[in-house]
């Protein structure tokens, strides 16, 4: 499977109206099973509860779109951007066990310990799944453990780029 999915739009992908400053969109990744490829749509909020993607949901998470003198998205801003994929990514039951999703749940995993928002539990896993504690909610997730290859890190970073520190 490709994992060419583009970075944040500056047009809805349902009505193609610019976004601006102030806009909350809606950003869904989801697995084209026809393609088998991973796509990324972002569409204004009012346009999201009724899109039906063309293959199964992987992620879904929202933001507010920045002025462009406001360049860099603050730290927290990503931060949170980060936890609430990671967070979608287990509320989608569907796409539990889909090799793109694991993938994705590892790498946001390992970010977000690195920020002490994950704590890993118990010994080190490689391979299987590794337990991790979101600190604030006290919530357990298991985490299956991804061989991480550089073509996989260099695809994912177009994938999530925007929310990776």
């Amino acid at each position: 499977m490709e994992w060419q999915i583009k970075t944040i739009a500056r047009k809805s992908a349902r009505s193609e109206v610019p976004f601006n400053p102030g806009d909350r969109i809606v950003c869904i990744i989801f697995k084209d099973d026809a393609a088998g490829e991973v796509g990324r749509v972002d569409l204004l909020q009012d346009e999201a509860d009724d899109y039906k993607p063309t293959g199964e949901v992987l992620g879904r998470w929202s933001r507010v779109v920045k002025h462009p003198d406001e360049e860099g998205v603050s730290a927290k801003e990503t931060m949170a951007s980060a936890e609430d994929f990671f967070f979608s990514l287990y509320e989608s039951e569907a796409a539990e066990d889909d090799a793109a999703s694991n993938a994705l749940k590892h790498i946001l995993a390992l970010m977000l310990e690195r920020k002490r928002v994950l704590r890993a539990l118990g010994r080190r896993r490689a391979e299987g799944a590794q337990t991790y504690l979101h600190v604030k909610q006290k919530k357990n997730f298991d985490v299956p453990v991804v061989d991480i290859s550089p073509k996989l890190m260099l695809s994912i970073q177009d994938t999530i780029g925007d929310i990776i520190l």
